[in-house]
């Protein structure tokens, strides 16, 4: 009788310390998720973006497990702005960045050569690229930043969100289109549509806008409480659970294959270029 292989882990603090160091030898991408604890409107869980987060990386991790090793979750993030919202967790933001920054370098301290810290929360955007940009100086491990989630960066599944979206311009956000219909096919159990309502108090200018079909050229967050009455930028009315299936997996396959581009990635040695000090004069001073 054939015997079935024992599955690859790929729980970062499931491994025993000896196979760390195996895990070291074969130089899998480790995956630092950061998230948060936030409102998202009337009707999803305070922990949409960790589910949407987790739900991404660990079901990448389980169909790849020989190309990553997933470290737990970093569950709160920068959410200062949206504190007027009852049950918001919020990290300062110098802290955060040197949370972040400390277990990347820990890992690179380790032998580790490819970090790639990935954010499920769009406040933390800045704070993830300055934590990954603080590992390469401190280490000079491979760090990068990236998010998952099209409610804070859509590159990943630009097509999808475009071919399939049903919302007006602006209804992808916060607690919208996207995370509500990500949030129906993860767990429809923390979804209570019932609740759900249109929120479009954000602005929209020539030069900023929360739509995600075109860019802003301005980077501006306010207090939510100022423009959003529910904690919703977005319509998360016409979320379809079919919708985030198709989010889901397609998503899931193009993460799989950023980690493998991202793990080609060739540490380089580093070249001085200042000029050699000249040695010290042998006469005395004139």
């Amino acid at each position: 009788m054939a015997v079935n292989p024992t599955p690859m882990k790929w729980r970062y603090d499931e491994l025993s310390w000896p196979e760390m160091a195996e895990a070291l030898a074969r130089q899998p991408v480790i995956i630092l998720p950061v998230g948060t604890v936030e409102d998202h409107g009337r009707h999803l869980a305070l922990n949409t973006d960790n589910t949407i987060l987790e739900g991404i990386i660990h079901e990448a991790a389980r169909r790849a497990p020989g190309d990553m090793l997933v470290l737990p979750t970093i569950p709160y993030g920068l959410d200062e702005h949206h504190m007027d919202f009852p049950g918001t967790i919020s990290i300062n933001i110098h802290t955060l960045i040197d949370y972040v920054a400390d277990v990347a370098i820990s890992v690179a301290r380790h032998g580790f050569t490819h970090i790639l810290i990935v954010n499920g929360h769009g406040s933390n955007a800045p704070v993830a690229d300055l934590a990954a940009r603080k590992t390469v100086i401190e280490t000079g491990a491979i760090c990068a930043s990236m998010s998952p989630n099209a409610a804070v960066d859509p590159a990943l599944v630009a097509d999808v969100l475009a071919e399939g979206r049903r919302s007006a311009p602006g209804g992808i956000a916060h607690a919208c289109e996207y995370e509500t219909s990500m949030m129906l096919y993860l767990r429809p159990d923390l979804v209570d549509m019932s609740q759900a309502a249109a929120d479009f108090g954000q602005v929209t200018l020539k030069y900023f806008n929360w739509d995600h079909d075109r860019p802003s050229v301005l980077a501006w967050q306010d207090w939510w409480s100022r423009f959003s009455k529910l904690g919703v930028a977005g319509d998360p009315t016409v979320a379809t659970a079919e919708f985030g299936a198709r989010l889901f997996e397609v998503t899931v396959e193009r993460f799989i294959e950023l980690v493998r581009e991202f793990r080609t990635i060739r540490v380089r040695p580093r070249v001085d270029h200042h000029p050699a000090p000249r040695p010290a004069s042998s006469g005395g001073d004139l």
